[in-house]
């Protein structure tokens, strides 16, 4: 193999990890194993630059479907699956993360930055150009969402739990 068709492959592979569906992290590893271990794949041996390539690109998969969910501008597209799905993820790229040894800190950043954002302004739009009701999880799970986060209590908009779902 050139070195021209091995670097056609690792971006391939690179695309098809970072426009991964809802789980990044089974196709970052799909992709390993075609990589180096499929009897049909190219039997490579990757180096570290390449398979952090590949985390980078699954990671910032996660990133963008844990964005897409507290973006106001997503609502009402098909696209949005809501804070709910925010959580499954946020947990999801927390464990990878933490089993790849990498840094989420600047990313967290981010997500309190959004989430705040969505709340504040989904709680002017409730009832008008949203449901009253825009928060798809229980005020409890959005609580321990904002607790992972290091958001606190105060920092969430008063009476909260009115725009969450009632169970």
């Amino acid at each position: 193999m050139t070195e021209e068709e091995r670097r056609e492959l690792l971006v391939d592979e690179w695309l098809i990890v970072r426009n991964s569906g809802e789980i990044p992290e089974i196709t970052f590893h799909s992709a390993l194993f075609y990589l180096q271990e499929d009897e049909e794949g190219p039997g490579i041996e990757l180096t570290d630059e390449e398979v952090d390539s590949l985390k980078e690109a699954a990671l910032a998969r996660y990133h963008e479907i844990i964005i897409r969910d507290i973006s106001l501008e997503n609502y009402h597209r098909s696209i949005y699956r809501g804070v709910r799905r925010t959580i499954y993820n946020w947990q999801r790229c927390q464990a990878f993360e933490e089993r790849k040894s990498v840094s989420c800190d600047e990313f967290c950043e981010t997500v309190v930055r959004a989430l705040l954002l969505f709340l504040h302004d989904g709680v002017s739009a409730a009832g008008r150009t949203l449901p009253e009701r825009f928060i798809n999880c229980t005020v409890g799970e959005l609580r321990k969402l904002a607790e992972d986060l290091q958001i606190k209590p105060g920092q969430l908009p008063h009476d909260i739990a009115r725009f969450c779902l009632q169970i």
